[in-house]
């Protein structure tokens, strides 16, 4: 029995590819009971590349991600049957996710109306590209990259726009689904009436572009990406065999990094007096002092250096060495996602919530397409029974 501080909620889960399953998986890590429902013959995600061997073949590395710990029953939604098992399992839920183009779930036959009347506690969450309210971009299919770019969420590249690289369309609208779920679990408990979040993927893009989409408005660039560097150095920057970032934002830290570089009159110039100034005069006055003294230095020679005397900085990781370092490890961050008897399972990223002593295990499962349909089902049928009538 799980002890987390979920534990005892009851999630139906209508989502697919990554937004909705991540922000249900985050739910399952915290005890929730999450049921992932998928159409006969399972969810083609499974099958979607890269796939990670298993004993008995392989399954998507990405849905091994987004589905551990969560139970998985077949159901067809265009079936009368299926639609009846659909019905038992929402009359048992606390909250209901889907990631369906806006009006999909309605089409089905489970509108607003028809959920509150199944279930008045019910938590409905949807996360949509561009929202359920009326727009014109509401019927519109989205993916992360085109919430991505449509919000402006992109780097420059020597060609033009480039992607971050993570989903972080996918991803951050899944945390705004969650942190949704959970005021309005906090709202029922009040109320005792349940409620809908609405989470539109370019809602959430414009969110966290905040700060490049208001400073490009107020200052009158382009977009953010052309709005005034307020520190330096800030960045990326080449040493002895990789790359560290140094991050200086305040005058105690801009006056530390001249002192560690054995440059102390730096700190005392009037046209580096600020962190614009400083960006501004960088290839003249501040490069030549900086770049040499990482000639030679290694990334986490110069971090180690750095940190001691309060100046941010970080060695430049990949993305596979972030996830098997030891700061990983020490802050239990990794675990292995598996199938049962498969043997070794695929490292992943484990909860970065932590809520008292939860969220810590060193393992989690990814059920088989249907493992839990005869159970769950079975379950719902002996104790609504009553309902049906």
């Amino acid at each position: 029995m799980s002890s987390g501080p979920l534990s005892g909620l009851f999630v139906v889960d209508l989502t697919r590819f990554v937004s909705g399953p991540y922000c249900t998986m985050l739910m399952a890590d915290a005890g929730a009971t999450v049921v992932k429902v998928e159409p006969l013959g399972g969810d083609p995600a499974r099958r979607f590349a890269p796939l990670f061997p298993l004993s008995e073949g392989g399954i998507s590395a990405t849905f091994m991600r987004m589905n551990r710990g969560k139970l998985s029953v077949e159901i067809d939604l265009k079936d009368e049957k299926g639609r009846g098992d659909l019905v038992r399992l929402i009359r048992r839920a606390d909250v209901l996710v889907e990631n369906f183009r806006a009006g999909a779930l309605a089409r089905l036959g489970f509108d607003e109306a028809v959920l509150e009347e199944l279930n008045p506690g019910l938590i409905y969450a949807s996360i949509s590209g561009f929202g359920h309210s009326p727009s014109q971009y509401r019927d519109r299919p989205a993916f992360n990259l085109i919430a991505e770019y449509e919000a402006g969420v992109y780097r420059r590249g020597d060609n033009g726009p480039e992607a971050l690289g993570p989903y972080v369309g996918d991803l951050f609208p899944g945390l705004h689904a969650l942190s949704g779920i959970l005021m309005a679990l906090f709202e029922r408990a009040r109320t005792g009436v349940g409620t809908r979040v609405d989470i539109s993927m370019f809602d959430s893009m414009l969110s966290l572009n905040e700060a490049a989409g208001s400073n490009g408005a107020w200052l009158g660039g382009e977009d953010g990406h052309d709005a005034v560097n307020f520190h330096c150095p800030s960045g990326v920057y080449s040493c002895e065999g990789g790359f560290v970032c140094i991050d200086v934002v305040t005058d105690r830290q801009w006056s530390s990094l001249c002192a560690v570089m054995g440059a102390p009159d730096l700190a005392q110039d009037v046209n580096l007096a600020s962190g614009a100034q400083r960006a501004e005069a960088y290839g003249e006055l501040l490069a030549p002092v900086l770049l040499p003294w990482l000639e030679g230095r290694t990334a986490a020679a110069v971090v180690e250096l750095l940190t001691s005397n309060g100046i941010p900085a970080a060695v430049v990781r990949s993305p596979a060495d972030a996830l098997m370092s030891a700061q990983a490890g020490a802050r239990e961050m990794r675990i292995e996602v598996s199938r049962q008897g498969a043997g070794a399972g695929l490292p992943v990223a484990a909860n970065p919530i932590r809520v008292g002593d939860h969220l810590r295990p060193t393992s989690a499962r990814i059920a088989d397409a249907g493992e839990h349909s005869s159970t769950v089902l079975g379950s719902l049928s002996n104790s609504s029974g009553s309902e049906e009538g």
